[in-house]
């Protein structure tokens, strides 16, 4: 959901300076960070780079990162063998000028929270407690049992850790911008139940309700509250005392307040970082210091660490696949397991590479100019994992056939998308679409991770494989579907022409044309016939019109409330899942529609039967009511109507 518009680089870059130099000093913290029994001291590598070199390269990245993308400040931990690095950059909280400490102030996990849930599920497995491989229904309580879509296909705990259960995705209003009155989690996961759309195993597809009814399902075997358990079984044991699931959050504890770009030289708060849906995003705390010693018990890992760091799921037999929660990475020969945590305000990466026993957390609690603070993390990580000695850059090889890839190209939608909600409105903009390029390249847009950059190009490597130009990324394509190295969790599948976004968005474009068209002719030619003192219509007739031109200023409207939501990514990141009238303004005016549009097909009707107009107007009332119901069935498709109306077209 990027897409904020870039501030002037120079002033972006003036009104950040003052934050690189206030930067926290960096500080090398010895390994009571973590239990003295968590990593023994003789498995720091000597391949590793040292100290001092990581700690110059994140300090440079950092800084650099700060002053181009307009972040308040960040956090770093990394752990190499025996040894943690800590950073902490910029500020916490703008107004008051406090600065990052990276062992007290708290930052949101987002879905980094994911890994917790999978290592509390992993734990009830290894104590076999749990069946990975039972139908979860087996452990839920009657109001938040699966409806047996697809016979003899259950979704499972190791499903739901994999992102292959099969839910359909809407996150409209499902956080909460203060932790108070939150509901509890089986309560909204029960109110909030999405469709089941496709068989389990299918297809990979980034599923947040599924992982918090992993939560759940964590909450009920184990017999007490998701937060109270990861306290008891996780937190505690690591000594991780400034980490809490629970909302509100104990008083000790200390939040960053998370920001977006706001002008050339000034940030906006952002909210929406609490919700009932915990054990997937919201509502998790923590800090550097303690990330840094749950990195170290995952780097000397016990029953539940080797579960997670195990390939349950590969969508293509030749890229990464996932374990659980967890994305399999790989990078200059490495190989290792990564993931990543949005909320509103908040964007932290993970890295661990088990056999270089190296782990990185990096968080900033700013958006970023363009929504880039997701990618400097993984720019971060990727810079760190070059410095390491026995590093190469993976050519693939010799090349494949130089075919181009036609029978590639087409159009690809992300698994994760919605189809029962607002949010199906991403598939009008986020498809990547797949060409052909000279010499022999695959040429894709809106696949890469980096916002800056959304075109790549690909060579090819024989039997649908493909790696990056210049690049270490590798995409594949079986059976239409597309996969990506760089986003394991989620699968693209290619789309039939009625599917593409092209021909819907040009027959929306058409419709709104001729609608605000009407919405300037119908008043303008009633204003030159009352100048002219031209016979009235028929009150019937006059009425037909008025609703043309009301549609037409209701389409403006909704165009207009459209382009408010979407004109800033960052912002929409914050109103969509808060479900605020920024996001939701759309669909009341989408509401008003339907009715309007009836009014104007009845009319169009009516003087055509009755003769009301000469044959150019009724031509135009004709265009007018075709647009409407062209408009209106837009809206019933994408979920863009508010209320029982709303329900019943959808």
């Amino acid at each position: 959901m990027n897409g904020s518009r870039p501030a002037p680089l120079g002033l972006a870059l003036a009104a950040l300076l003052p934050l690189a130099c206030a930067a926290a000093p960096a500080s090398v913290v010895p390994a009571s960070v973590a239990p003295a029994s968590a990593v023994p001291s003789s498995v720091a590598p000597a391949s590793v780079a040292s100290v001092a070199d990581l700690g110059a390269l994140v300090d440079r990245t950092v800084a650099e990162q700060l002053r181009r993308d307009r972040i308040p400040g960040a956090a770093v931990a990394v752990v190499r063998g025996d040894e943690v690095l800590l950073r902490g950059y910029g500020l916490a909280d703008t107004a008051a000028r406090t600065p990052v400490d990276p062992e007290r102030t708290g930052f949101y996990l987002g879905s980094l929270a994911k890994l917790f849930t999978a290592q509390a599920a992993a734990d009830l497995v290894a104590a076999g407690r749990i069946d990975p491989d039972a139908d979860v229904n087996r452990y839920l309580p009657p109001a938040n049992r699966i409806p047996d879509t697809y016979p003899g296909r259950p979704v499972t705990t190791d499903r739901l850790l994999t992102h292959t259960a099969g839910f359909d995705s809407d996150l409209v209003g499902v956080n909460s911008a203060t932790p108070d009155g939150i509901p509890t989690l089986a309560d909204s996961l029960a109110a909030h139940r999405p469709a089941r759309v496709r068989p389990p195993g299918t297809l990979a597809a980034y599923d947040n309700y599924g992982a918090a009814l992993a939560g759940l399902v964590v909450e009920r075997v184990a017999g007490k509250p998701y937060a109270e358990h990861l306290h008891d079984t996780v937190l505690g044991p690591l000594g991780m005392t400034r980490t809490s699931f629970a909302q509100p959050h104990p008083a000790a504890l200390t939040p960053a307040r998370g920001y977006r770009p706001d002008g050339a030289a000034d940030w906006t708060e952002e909210h929406g970082q609490y919700g009932p849906w915990t054990p997937s995003g919201p509502g998790g705390l923590t800090t550097a210091a303690d990330m840094a010693r749950w990195l170290r018990d995952q780097l000397a890992p016990g029953p539940a660490a080797r579960l997670m760091q195990t390939t349950h799921y590969r969508q293509h037999p030749r890229l990464p696949g996932l374990g659980w929660a967890y994305e399999g990475w790989t990078r200059d020969g490495f190989t290792g397991w990564f993931k990543d945590g949005d909320l509103p305000g908040f964007h932290g990466n993970l890295l661990v590479l088990p056999e270089q026993h190296l782990g990185v957390y990096v968080v900033y609690n700013g958006d970023g100019t363009d929504g880039t603070a997701g990618w400097d993390g993984k720019q971060l990580i990727r810079a760190i994992v070059d410095t390491l000695p026995g590093a190469a850059a993976v050519t693939g090889g010799d090349t494949g056939p130089v075919d181009g890839g036609g029978r590639y190209a087409g159009t690809y939608l992300a698994a994760r998308g919605s189809r029962d909600s607002m949010m199906r409105t991403e598939e009008l903009f986020g498809a990547v679409t797949v060409t052909t390029a000279d010499a022999g390249l695959l040429r894709t847009e809106g696949l890469s991770p980096d916002p800056r950059t959304p075109v790549q190009y690909w060579r090819p490597l024989g039997d649908g494989q493909y790696l990056e130009r210049d690049g270490q990324a590798r995409i594949a394509f079986r059976d239409g579907v597309l996969t990506a190295s760089d986003n394991a969790s989620t699968a693209y599948r290619r789309l039939g022409w009625c599917e593409r976004p092209g021909p819907r968005l040009a027959v929306l474009g058409a419709a709104l044309a001729v609608l605000l068209g009407a919405a300037v002719a119908v008043p303008a030619t009633a204003l030159t016939r009352r100048l002219r003192r031209c016979p009235a219509h028929p009150l019937p007739a006059r009425a037909a019109r008025a609703a043309a031109a009301v549609t037409g200023l209701l389409a403006a409207g909704f165009l207009t409330a459209l382009l408010a939501l979407v004109a800033d990514g960052n912002a929409m990141m914050e109103a969509v899942p808060l479900g605020t009238p920024l996001a939701l303004a759309p669909t009341w005016w989408g509401a008003a529609l339907p009715p309007a549009a009836l009014a104007v097909t009845a009319g169009a009707t009516a003087g055509w039967l009755r003769g009301w107009w000469r044959l150019p107007g009724r031509i135009a009332m004709t265009a007018t009511a075709t647009a409407a119901a062209a408009f209106t069935a837009f809206l019933a498709d994408y979920h863009l109507i508010a209320g029982p109306l709303g329900t019943l077209l959808g």
